[in-house]
């Protein structure tokens, strides 16, 4: 979906799902090491049950009534012995009767279950066939996305249910197992009115009109699908049909729509040409009959289902505006239709590789600098606000139901997929992705299993990166802490680089981190090179030749291989004005350029700045911090304005600055420093504004006579504070705070424990009391920082944020 996502895609004001939204076993046996194991969401049918082909037969005539009438024919064979009974999925619809080894069954119906006795037990390796019969009113998703839908002249499914569990929604029109890992041939026996023809997965086999005057429209898919892939759309439709060149075949493309339509599908899908040698490229060759689409009348995305993907006829509209729905929902006959996650906990490999698929689509069409951009935007939205909204920092992996289809899945799914291809490099990446996909042809699989194919592809050791992006949550962040040059060499420069990695809310440090840095000389020439980091510090070496660049500067990341707890913007400024470097939260005028052309940039890193042993005036600091680079001429001169805001939830820009020290704006301060290991400094030409009130924790400075380095925002926290929060433990004082390490802690209501916790996530210190309302708290031997500190009792927990300098 596109979720406007490509497994599907949503289109409201929120990301749109196909079940792509629009803005995507080990599950594993690694994680069951590292993580808490969450119940599968497979039924275990399919371990002993192998249901081989489906003959769908519906009656569609009757669509004005919202009605449907037919049955399912299904061949399956035991894989185990002694199965005494069958149980089907099949939602609100009415059985009318079943029908096994030609002879009419028992069969008790259970909520969404038909259960059907065999007696004898089924014999292991046989062939048997059994026919539900079945009719009534088939049902959307109660979210509203997904299940079956009737307007106007149209009828069609979704299946996906965003609220159902388990998600895949097959049963919402024909009885089957509704999993994941179930996968069958299809025969669809559809019959409707002459003027509204059905369209189904496949290819077409009969187009008939029957002695009852009904359109009878016979599709076969011979390539094996999960119940949630099969599809049925029917409308006022003709086929629009092209030929384009595949890898191994010609590819057959067929578009389902209303007459009227015709000419914006052929100018929406123009770049469907490059979509299939982009996707073929990377993954391999398109191994389905056809490409197919029915345009149908839903706003709020589409949905993949293998073949026919139903889209919203909204997004067909005569332009590329949404060009990259249907390149995501494409991309799913490798990521969900092709390899489909063994269980919906795993939901980023389809969903998070069709929303990174886009950006390869995006490349592929309008180049490097356009999938740069697309990578850019996304992942900003991913560090600002996916862990606010779904909770805390996640892993992609074991997602709970309730987040399957949200922001960890599809936005930063893609961020993973992208840093995985810098990790590899575009050769090797390509070699894993074709041979794991090959290798998990019309099959499903967990992380750990596309991880190891990798591996084995490739010779290359993964478990590092899927540790780290995988299987934990967070994001690690880094800079450069100092450079020492040297030219004993003849004829070479070398540079020791010490790197610092710092984290926001990633629980370990990331090992073996392929890091690019970048010289830059006085002239904004620059040379690129590629090393590897491990750790809290790193040292490593480059060596150039002085001839061909003498740098001033190293920087880190330049160009967007690795996405990590930063965002940055870069420009060639050439005039006097104002520069709005919207993605690092930053606005420059220059008042005197002082040069033809001045190379500026500036980062904004979502990271506590260094405070230990360099804060010697005791500042509360927030937990991100902006480093400007740049070598300015003498007469260079500009200001520049950053805001403070506190106003957010959790640990958004600088609100939890603010839970520690107070709403008072009055004792605000903007830090600096030249660099890394030189102490923070209030700079010494600034001006702050209120934006509201002095305690509405909203407001800017303005830095005057700027200069390259590094600016953090600081309260000063010389007045000792009382902390209050009122919650689930009543009135909670926490005094004092900000503190030097000592601290006393009160509640209304009893507790029993008390956990420290980083920035990061990691448990500290965990505090066990016989049910208290005061405790004295020791926080002496932790380094300065802001810590949450969760106390909980019978009546609940409470979490108060605390400022150590």
């Amino acid at each position: 979906m596109q979720k406007l996502l490509l497994f599907f895609v949503i289109f409201s004001t929120t990301p749109l799902f196909a079940q792509k939204m629009f803005e995507s076993g080990e599950w594993c046996a690694h994680s069951k090491n590292s993580h808490p194991i969450l119940p599968p969401s497979s039924d275990g049918r399919s371990d002993s049950i192998n249901l081989t082909h489906a003959w769908v037969t519906l009656d569609m005539s009757q669509s004005a009534s919202q009605q449907i009438s037919g049955n399912c024919r299904w061949a399956f064979t035991p894989i185990v012995d002694q199965i005494n009974e069958l149980r089907f999925d099949l939602l609100a619809l009415t059985v009318d009767s079943v029908v096994f080894n030609h002879q009419s069954v028992i069969f008790q119906r259970i909520g969404e279950k038909i259960i059907i006795p065999m007696s004898p037990a089924l014999t292991v390796g046989t062939i048997y066939d059994i026919t539900i019969y079945y009719h009534g009113t088939p049902q959307k998703d109660a979210s509203g996305w997904g299940g079956f839908y009737f307007s106007g002249d149209y009828a069609f499914n979704l299946g996906v249910g965003f609220d159902a569990d388990p998600h895949v929604f097959g049963r919402a029109w024909f009885p089957c197992f509704d999993n994941f890992e179930e996968r069958s041939t299809y025969t669809f026996d559809i019959y409707t009115t002459q003027t509204q023809p059905a369209y189904c997965n496949g290819y077409l086999l009969t187009d008939e009109t029957t002695p009852a005057n009904l359109r009878r429209r016979l599709w076969l898919l011979n390539q094996p699908i999960p119940s949630y892939l099969a599809c049925v759309a029917i409308g006022p439709y003709t086929s629009f049909t092209r030929t384009y060149p595949g890898q191994n075949n010609p590819i057959p493309v067929e578009i389902a729509a209303a007459p009227s339509d015709t000419n914006k599908v052929r100018t929406t899908f123009q770049h469907m040409p490059e979509a299939i040698q982009a996707f073929e490229h990377w993954y391999g060759p398109y191994k389905w009959p056809k490409i197919g689409f029915s345009l149908v009348p839903f706003g709020s995305g589409a949905m993949e289902h293998a073949t026919n993907v139903a889209i919203g006829r909204t997004f067909i509209n005569g332009t590329t505006a949404f060009e990259t729905l249907w390149a995501h929902e494409l991309s799913h006959h490798w990521w969900g239709d092709l390899a489909t996650c063994s269980t919906q906990e795993d939901m980023w490999l389809n969903e998070g590789w069709a929303t990174f698929s886009e950006h390869l689509f995006t490349e592929w069409v309008y180049g490097r600098q356009a999938y740069r951009d697309a990578v850019k935007a996304n992942y900003l939205d991913v560090l600002q606000s996916a862990h606010i909204e779904e909770g805390g920092y996640r892993a992609v992996s074991g997602i709970p139901h309730s987040l399957t289809y949200g922001k960890h899945v599809y936005n930063k799914g893609a961020v993973v997929a992208h840093n995985l291809r810098a990790y590899m490099g575009d050769e090797p990446f390509r070699t894993g992705m074709r041979y794991a996909l090959e290798n998990t042809s019309f099959t499903d699989w967990s992380s750990a299993d596309f991880r190891d194919k990798l591996e084995l592809a490739t010779g290359l050791d993964l478990h590092p990166f899927f540790n780290d992006w995988v299987f934990n949550g967070g994001y690690p962040d880094y800079s450069v802490d100092s450079v020492q040059w040297s030219s004993q060499i003849p004829n070479t420069l070398t540079a020791t680089v010490h790197i610092k990695q710092k984290r926001r809310g990633a629980p370990s440090f990331h090992l073996n981190v392929p890091l690019e840095l970048t010289a830059v000389d006085q002239y904004g020439r620059k040379k690129h090179f590629l090393t590897q980091v491990s750790g809290e510090q790193s040292t490593v070496q480059i060596t150039m030749d002085p001839a061909e660049i003498t740098p001033v500067d190293i920087w880190v990341n330049t160009n967007l291989l690795l996405l990590q707890a930063r965002t940055d913007a870069e420009k060639v400024l050439k005039t006097t004005g104002g520069s709005n470097f919207l993605e690092a939260k930053f606005n420059l005028t220059v008042t005197t350029l002082g040069a033809d052309s001045v190379l500026f940039r500036v980062e904004h890193h979502f990271a506590a700045p260094d405070n230990a042993g360099a804060n010697p005036g005791n500042y509360a600091l927030s937990t991100r911090y902006w480093q400007v680079y740049g070598q300015f001429p003498s007469a260079f001169d500009a200001s520049a304005i950053v805001f403070y805001d506190g106003r957010g939830q959790m640990d958004q820009l600088d609100t939890e600055l603010f839970a520690a020290t107070g709403p008072e704006e009055n004792t605000l301060v903007l830090l600096y420093r030249p660099g890394a290991g030189h102490p923070w400094q209030p700079w010494s030409n600034y001006t702050r504004t209120n934006i509201g009130t002095n305690t509405d924790k909203f407001g800017q400075f303005k830095i005057s006579g700027l200069k390259a380095g590094q600016y953090a925002i600081g309260k000063s926290v010389a007045g000792s504070a009382v902390q209050e929060i009122v919650g689930d433990l009543g009135l909670v004082k926490l005094f004092p705070n900000p503190t030097a390490g000592e601290l006393e802690l009160n509640a209304e209501k009893a507790f029993d424990s008390i956990q420290v916790i980083d920035m990061s996530g990691k448990i500290l210190q965990n505090l066990a009391f016989e049910r208290v309302k005061t405790a004295q708290l020791n926080l002496n031997l932790l380094p300065a920082g802001v810590y949450r500190l969760v106390i909980q009792g019978k009546k609940g927990i409470c979490t108060v944020p605390v400022h150590k300098f």
